[in-house]
């Protein structure tokens, strides 16, 4: 058929024409991470634009043991500080976090948000040992850098995963045997009641107290006894606590089961022996209003960085101005600070990475040689070394606060010696203080 020159050229320019706009339209509809990969290069980590860096965290928010959502406010006023300051490298951050309500169920599902919907480039500071377990092997295929999990379990460090860099805790198993040690050397205890959430957080570490304490001559585990983290009620283990009369109890336990066993204790009028709980449980301030102040006073424990009231220092200052400012209502001690913590971790590996891909950013960790530019004492990470986190000191809750009592405790992760210097006469003075205050007549809550 004859197309006279006139149409032909006019057809030939709409073709052209409508080739461009698709070509423009797929270019704006591609995606973020694409773009910003043809103009910084093609093997960025996804998570990664021009910029923005986008971080994931899985918690909860809500339900039994919702305290711990203050990690994710943590990170978030980090980070918050960090972007004011202009971000890392030119480039924002930006926290994707969901509400997990600690159910290793929803965990699963999350995750799979996160890494395959979400696209961040790394997890930082995943709360809980049993939802972080439900999700080991999956982030392990997956290769997404995992930071400073909020988990103190052996079984994400040792032995070493490739993109599995440090817990934001203090490894459980060593914490559980320096605990034990405190329990018998300093306290003086020789039978010794064992409490402990029965789940992939607590289990492991009344395990490795048990096992401790075998160490020790005449020295025995009197009482055993268990409960889950949602239970309303522990007056039960209370009174099994009660009728073995031990020197000391050993509670591995979340804040919220942690309060409820001390305050049963309290109920049953059986505060005579020292009440120690793992880190996990104890260094939240809140705990003064969960079991009360004059229930919670006197309880030990250990942490890996001091209480914002108790340390004067540049970083502890940044802190304290910025996270009040973002969230006002929220307590400074405690679980805010695991996140803040985690957080530093995580930007200062990001400014040692040369090329923001994965691999580029794991081998970042490699320089950290007791770095001590967080709230930590310091981070040391090498090739065989993926715990971030080897030393901590005893705390007690005193008056409201939750003080420092010990000088900082180490362990060397290729042999588990522990390092512990000389105990002060301090401690035994307030022990025996509290003992001669019971003796009068003041059941106080130790």
């Amino acid at each position: 058929m004859f197309i006279p020159k006139k149409r032909l050229l006019s057809a030939l320019c709409m073709g052209a024409l409508l080739g461009a706009l698709l070509s423009a339209c797929g270019s704006d509809g591609g995606d973020a991470d694409q773009s910003a990969s043809a103009k910084q290069g093609d093997d960025l980590a996804q998570g990664v634009t021009q910029d923005q860096i986008l971080i994931g965290h899985l918690g909860p928010q809500t339900g039994p043991v919702a305290i711990y959502d203050q990690v994710r406010e943590g990170i978030e006023s980090y980070f918050n500080y960090v972007n004011e300051q202009g971000g890392v490298k030119g480039h924002k951050l930006k926290l994707i976090a969901y509400d997990d309500q600690y159910q290793p169920s929803k965990t699963v599902k999350l995750a799979r948000r996160l890494v395959e919907e979400d696209k961040v480039f790394a997890i930082l500071g995943d709360i809980g040992t049993p939802t972080n377990t439900a999700i080991k092997d999956y982030l392990v295929d997956s290769g997404i850098p995992v930071v400073m999990l909020s988990s103190g379990s052996s079984q994400f460090v040792n032995p070493p995963i490739k993109n599995f860099m440090g817990s934001s805790i203090i490894n459980y198993e060593f914490e559980a045997k320096l605990l034990a040690d405190y329990a018998v050397n300093t306290l003086g205890a020789k039978k010794i009641a064992i409490a402990y959430q029965n789940d992939d957080y607590g289990t492991p570490l009344g395990e490795a107290a048990k096992e401790a304490l075998k160490g020790f001559d005449g020295v025995e585990v009197v009482q055993e006894v268990n409960f889950q983290a949602g239970d309303a009620d522990l007056s039960s283990q209370a009174q099994r606590l009660k009728r073995a009369n031990p020197d000391a109890i050993l509670d591995f336990a979340v804040p919220a089961p942690a309060a409820k066993l001390k305050k049963a204790l309290f109920d049953i009028g059986f505060t005579k022996p020292p009440f120690i709980v793992s880190s996990v449980g104890a260094n939240e301030k809140k705990l003064f209003d969960l079991a009360g102040k004059e229930v919670w006073n006197g309880t030990y424990s250990s942490a890996v960085y001091p209480m914002p009231e108790e340390s004067d220092s540049d970083v502890m200052k940044v802190f304290v101005k910025q996270f009040s400012g973002d969230f006002p209502q929220s307590p400074l001690a405690g679980s805010a600070q695991v996140g803040w913590a985690a957080a530093q971790v995580l930007v200062e590996a990001l400014k040692r990475t040369d090329k923001l891909t994965w691999d580029d950013f794991l081998a970042s960790f490699n320089s950290f040689d007791n770095w001590d530019g967080s709230m930590y004492s310091g981070v040391t990470f090498s090739k065989d070394n993926h715990y971030g986190l080897t030393s901590l000191f005893i705390t007690q809750a005193k008056d409201g606060k939750i003080v420092p009592i010990s000088d900082p405790i180490s362990f060397d992760p290729a042999t588990g010696e522990i390092n512990a210097p000389e105990q002060g006469g301090d401690k035994m003075g307030d022990d025996k203080a509290s003992e001669d205050k019971e003796k009068s007549g003041d059941s106080g809550s130790n």
